[in-house]
């Protein structure tokens, strides 16, 4: 390549490329020389590769996209996933290159982008990441965030015994890192508490004896009573509503939606239209006020509507899906740290995923504006692209 230079002076390195001119200022004088040798092959032989390397060491987002496997745009620096063309925000490829630095598994990540790649929010898909690192959020391996709703009860249903379940099965897993199968659920017969314990303790009791009445297996109890194909009718199934208008119904194991466009995205409303969740600093703000319960709920990225600037412990969605009950005690919520039953939130999001491919073929935009939203400006193609991967990944 002509107008090829490279020069070096101390910790300097500068190059002319093709008449443009780069420098780098190295950390180190082994941060120098490698890259000066970097260079010094490159006029030598500069093919595309070593032409690449040099790019890579004089821009950092490019450095960290090839570490990492992602793509880049070498006259703007922006950073994509391989095949598409949404960028990917700077935080959010810092993650990925910490992650595959440490050999670490990348589904959660990457799944997560792919979601909020669909948000046709591009506020959104530029502030989320940010938004839920600063606080308690956790990702699935599907890609989920796990978030928190404080509700009350809204029919007379006996809860006890499956938010006991539901509690003692989240905490087996999370805090002592067991199986939940190795446990049972028992009723002591004095006064109706409930407890666990090992299944081969139990496996030496004489109930009527002891006073007590095996429940049964805690897995075989959780499976039976958040498994949504059990739902057997409104009189028995606990119902919850939301603790703002209490006209809502909530179910575990069942979306909760409302029109995205009845929601406002518009991120300088601190309060305003749309389904509230948020991380357990915000709950708890709310779960002492009457008989509040903590729901934990998966949300898709794709239906954030807005991350309020002002208010950051919390966010606006078109859509959750509450799958369990959180433990709240001495004013704070036990994060779950894990997610269980995401495959059941999966079966939802396929039908959904379907129904947007099919808008897309129609030349229509896939997902409905908002109120305050922003007009999407990427072409069918690449939105079609993104929700056959998807499809693919969840199939």
């Amino acid at each position: 390549m002509k107008n090829f230079i490279v020069t070096k002076i101390g910790n300097i390195v500068k190059f002319c490329i093709g008449g443009k001119l780069n420098q780098k200022i190295c950390s180190s004088s082994t941060e120098a020389n490698d890259l000066y040798r970097l260079g010094l092959e490159a006029r030598e032989n500069p093919t595309d590769e070593n032409l690449k390397k040099i790019r890579a060491f004089l821009n950092e987002k490019t450095r960290v996209a090839m570490l990492a496997g992602l793509e880049t745009d070498p006259d703007t620096g922006e950073v994509y996933l391989a095949g598409f063309n949404t960028p990917i925000p700077m935080t959010l490829v810092e993650v990925i290159k910490e992650y595959h630095d440490n050999n670490y598994p990348l589904d959660a990540i990457l799944n997560f982008w792919k979601l909020l790649m669909i948000n046709p929010d591009e506020r959104v898909r530029t502030s989320l990441f940010d938004f839920i690192t600063t606080h308690d959020f956790v990702l699935t391996d599907k890609g989920y965030m796990v978030v928190y709703k404080a509700v009350y009860r809204k029919n007379e249903v006996d809860n006890t015994l499956p938010e006991f379940i539901s509690n003692r099965f989240l905490h087996v897993k999370k805090t002592w890192k067991e199986s939940p199968k190795n446990y049972v659920v028992y009723r002591k017969e004095d006064d109706q508490s409930l407890a666990i314990t090992k299944v081969e303790t139990a496996s030496n009791w004489n109930e009527s004896e002891q006073g007590i009445e095996v429940l049964g297996n805690l897995a075989d109890l959780f499976n039976s009573i958040f498994n949504t194909d059990n739902k057997v009718g409104e009189e028995s199934t606990a119902l919850y509503t939301d603790m703002h208008s209490r006209t809502m119904t909530i179910e575990l194991g069942v979306p909760v939606k409302m029109e995205r466009k009845d929601c406002d995205s518009d991120p300088a409303q601190d309060c305003s239209y749309g389904l509230h969740c948020g991380a357990t600093a915000y709950v708890e703000r709310f779960a002492n006020r009457g008989e509040s319960i903590i729901l934990v709920c998966l949300v898709n990225p794709a239906h954030v509507v807005a991350v309020p600037q002002y208010d950051h412990s919390k966010m606006r969605v078109a859509e959750y899906f509450p799958y369990a009950f959180a433990t709240y005690t001495d004013g704070k919520i036990d994060i779950i740290e894990e997610a269980y039953f995401e495959d059941d939130y999966c079966a939802y999001e396929q039908a959904e995923l379907e129904a947007l491919v099919a808008k897309v073929q129609a030349n229509q935009l896939p997902i409905e504006k908002a109120i305050n939203a922003e007009a999407e400006t990427r072409p069918m193609q690449e939105l079609m692209k993104i929700l056959e991967t998807r499809l693919v990944d969840i199939g």
